[in-house]
């Protein structure tokens, strides 16, 4: 499977900026171009793993269910 990032510096920068907005009672949240770019950067990258994971998954399910419905029948022949 595909690595998906650990941490992303950028969110969670946004969310802490986030809280304190809350807790101050701030109505608004401004970030610098800079800011937004990285921001945009780590969801793309983050979409982007996660497709692919979710595309293995889906892959990885369809053959587990394949499996499960095959019945292997076996048959010794016997003796009289």
């Amino acid at each position: 499977m595909t690595n998906i990032p650990t941490t992303l510096p950028s969110v969670e920068k946004l969310i802490q900026r986030t809280r304190v907005a809350e807790k101050t009672q701030q109505k608004e949240i401004k970030i610098t171009l800079d800011e937004a770019k990285d921001l945009t950067a780590e969801l793309a990258v983050l979409t982007s793993k996660l497709g692919t994971t979710i595309t293995q998954i889906h892959e990885m399910l369809v053959e587990i269910n394949k499996k499960s419905n095959e019945v292997d029948v076996k048959f010794d022949g016997g003796s009289f």
